[in-house]
């Protein structure tokens, strides 16, 4: 009699042993999965406001200038034609020609569409919003402009000048 109550007292505690474990078990998976999870949230955050920094020293001042004098020019509700820019001097130029040396971006524009291709393929990895905040209105804009190139040049059977940067902007 006693012997069996001390190989039932042995399995109980073995099992209770069982149970103790997977339950540590299942606590240090949960830990270890919500872990990983927050650093990777945390790393696309940093790698978010690395790209906003880079984006911040490759983009200057006189570029972001150039962007609102080519946007205001470009405002169709003055009248003006969707692939065309009214300055205020009088000058009217084409979207065609703002990528042309001495054209209306003065190679501005460009650089910028050139940054945010090299970008666009990290876009995935990146917290968009913030990148949105930062730059969303001229991303928007130069989508726009050079959508109407795109457009343009499948007549004329060209490839994309920018098809990282034109995807990307599809997507979102």
């Amino acid at each position: 009699m006693q012997i069996n109550t001390f190989l039932c007292n042995i399995l109980n505690l073995s099992e209770f042993r069982n149970w103790l474990l997977f339950i540590l078990a299942m606590t240090g998976a949960f830990i270890t999965i919500r872990t990983y999870i927050n650093s990777t949230r945390q790393r696309k955050i940093d790698n978010t406001f690395k790209t906003v920094d880079f984006l911040h020293r490759h983009i200057g001042n006189s570029q972001i200038q150039t962007f609102i004098k080519l946007f205001h020019a470009n405002n169709e509700l003055s009248g003006v034609k969707y692939n065309e820019f009214r300055f205020q001097d009088g000058r009217i130029d084409t979207i065609e020609t703002m990528f042309s040396e001495g054209g209306s971006g003065n190679g501005n524009i460009h650089n910028m569409i050139e940054l945010f291709n090299l970008i666009s393929p990290t876009l995935a990895d990146l917290e968009l919003k913030i990148i949105w905040y930062e730059y969303g209105q001229i991303m928007s804009k130069v989508y726009s402009w050079t959508n109407y190139l795109e457009n343009e040049s499948k007549s004329e059977s060209h490839s994309s000048k920018f098809p990282a940067f034109i995807q990307t902007l599809i997507y979102l």
